[in-house]
């Protein structure tokens, strides 16, 4: 453990003041709290609380509930919700709850609205900024799961998908970030630094292909040169995809676990590349006859895992089948966009969309992987799921069959997942076989890596200090150190309170901006930078430097709260404003 991790355990041990004592920035703008673009200018109330005798109890805040993956799994991201929910609680008087649950719970419970606040990292992964627009802020975005809504800004967001000129649409994308940075249904921790692992005794070097995500790309996977027999097989220490693995689902194409094993073994018309621009994959070559109309021409010879070709006919049903039965996880890239795809021939498709849609070959051509029509019919008429494909079970008993260049393998629920190589595909990797294997800590799988168990890190949730220290000690180990195109970040559920309150939303960023440089100093051993908008500086064109966010730490925070009506009893409880109640 790296001196500056051990002296942050032993902080958060300590008394709540200790811990959140920071320095108190000037704050200004609206309501004398808005900071725009990080402005220094002081200004704004004095931060004071206002506090009341024999307030009614149904105005006192009900536990605020951060949901939060476990210590165990990423024990910077668990160490930072901490902070800030202990600074909310001591400093503040919000009474919020760390509430640490495994992996799969997280996506259940944010789904179904059941949380306050949860933190997690997301990325787009395709450098294609309408992913995050549109699918995680508008009304009807299908990972909108904070319930936000804003006529303003769905307005903007559709405009921004529509608009062919760079530079009107940058402007947009822009104005998006804007609003959301001052309505606040998103506060940032940080834009992480990412430092891979992976065994150089047994890879070439320079085979190793580095992306957004890190080393869990289908680049690397594909491209990756073995040594030696040894590394012919990776093995790695992705997390059991134990929630879903069905394409159609949701979840098969958001948590990493189960993305990556989903990308790697389906095809899609085209691949977002290594400095995230858009290649030829199964589509050799694509034509915009106008703003609208997009035709695509397949690569000839490609076969699905169980040897049947693959056509035009099984993009056409796969779309068409998305066009019918709507499944949540592609109404925004697919239902929405798409009026029609026809086919001329075996190997030509041609999709007529409903308006200009800039970003459909990243976000449509580029996500929806193509199924295979016979495999689908017989497996939605055998499971009874005609209408509702997106809720069959995917496992040993219903494979996955794609054409992707892993194929399925077996799968040891919660153990062990093998993918052997598909060696018919024009991208055929050059090892054997991809087996994710989670074990239950950081130490376990360094540890792994040290004796050779594992081939290289797809995640490191551990001490990055520690892990760069053993890297440099170990011949037998190499690293990458990245920026992302994510963002680790606390969301907020905007349909119930206290969240539901913007005043409440941007207080808590006060905070949480005030914090941020311990997070990262402290729980994130200085891998990260500071973050103040969902689009990453990675993604230089479309990141808005100038975002709206909320500064002045405690007393910033207080004085959003107070100039709201919210009150203070006197052991220091917030209440809520009058005519407001809790949950």
């Amino acid at each position: 453990m790296s001196t500056n991790r051990r002296e942050f355990m032993r902080k958060m041990g300590a008394a709540g003041a200790a811990i959140g004592s920071v320095s108190i920035a000037g704050c200004s703008g609206e309501q004398t709290t808005t900071t725009d673009g990080g402005g220094d200018d002081g200004g704004g109330g004095s931060g004071a609380r206002v506090v009341e005798e024999d307030l009614p109890e149904e105005r006192m805040m009900d536990d605020v509930i951060h949901l939060a993956y476990t210590e165990q799994y990423n024990p910077g991201r668990y160490q930072a919700n901490r902070l800030v929910d202990q600074r909310l609680t001591d400093e503040m008087g919000i009474p919020t709850v760390t509430d640490p649950v495994e992996a799969t719970v997280v996506s259940d419970r944010e789904e179904s609205g059941d949380y306050d606040i949860v933190t997690y990292r997301w990325s787009a992964n395709n450098g294609e900024p309408d992913s995050i627009i549109v699918t995680r802020f508008a009304s009807d975005g299908s990972e909108n799961w904070t319930g936000f809504s804003s006529e303003e800004y769905d307005e903007i967001a559709y405009e921004q998908r529509q608009e062919t000129d760079d530079e009107t649409r940058q402007e947009l994308v822009h104005e998006a970030q804007d609003i959301i940075g001052e309505q606040r249904p998103e506060n940032q921790y940080l834009f992480n630094e990412y430092y891979y692992a992976f065994r150089s005794d047994r890879f070439e070097e320079d085979s190793v292909v580095v992306t957004d995500t890190g080393l869990r790309n289908i680049w690397n996977y594909t491209q990756i040169e073995p040594k030696n027999e040894e590394g012919n097989t990776i093995i790695t220490n992705n997390w059991d995809p134990s929630d879903q693995l069905n394409p159609l689902n949701a979840n098969a194409i958001g948590p990493s676990r189960n993305w990556v094993p989903t990308r790697f073994m389906h095809d899609f018309l085209i691949r977002t590349g290594p400095e995230l621009e858009a290649q030829p994959w199964a589509a050799t070559e694509w034509e915009w006859e106008d703003d609208t109309t997009v035709t695509f021409q397949l690569r000839e010879g490609m076969t699905f895992h169980d040897g049947e070709p693959v056509t035009a006919s099984d993009v056409v049903w796969t779309y068409e089948m998305m066009l019918d039965l709507e499944p949540p996880a592609y109404l925004n890239n697919v239902v929405q966009v798409v009026d029609s795809v026809e086919q001329d021939g075996d190997y030509t498709v041609t999709f007529t969309l409903e308006e200009p849609y800039v970003p459909f070959i990243k976000t449509t051509a580029g996500i929806v992987p193509i199924l295979p029509e016979h495999y689908w019919t017989a497996l939605m008429e055998e499971t009874g799921t005609t209408e509702q494909p997106w809720q069959i079970t995917i496992d040993d008993d219903n494979p996955v069959v794609g054409s992707g260049p892993f194929q399925w393998g077996t799968w040891d629920q919660g153990s062990r997942f093998e993918m052997p190589s598909f060696d018919d595909h024009f991208m055929a990797p050059n090892i054997d076989r991809r087996i994710q294997r989670p074990l239950s800590t950081s130490d376990a799988e360094m540890e792994a890596l040290i004796n050779g168990d594992y081939d290289l890190l797809d995640y490191w949730f551990g001490d990055t200090q520690q892990l760069q220290e053993t890297v440099e000690e170990n011949d037998s180990l190499g690293a990458i150190e990245t920026l992302g195109s994510g963002r680790q970040s606390a969301w907020v559920n905007c349909q119930r309170p206290p969240f539901d309150h913007v005043p409440m939303r941007q207080a808590f960023n006060a905070v949480v901006n005030d914090t941020q440089q311990t997070i990262i100093d402290e729980a994130f051993d200085g891998f990260g930078q500071e973050a103040r908008t969902f689009i990453n500086p990675s993604l230089e064109f479309w990141h808005n430097e100038d975002t709206t966010f909320f500064d002045g730490g405690i007393e910033g925070a207080t004085t959003i709260l107070a100039d709201a009506g919210y009150v203070w009893d006197e052991e220091g409880n917030i209440h809520y404003p009058e005519g407001m109640t809790g949950k």
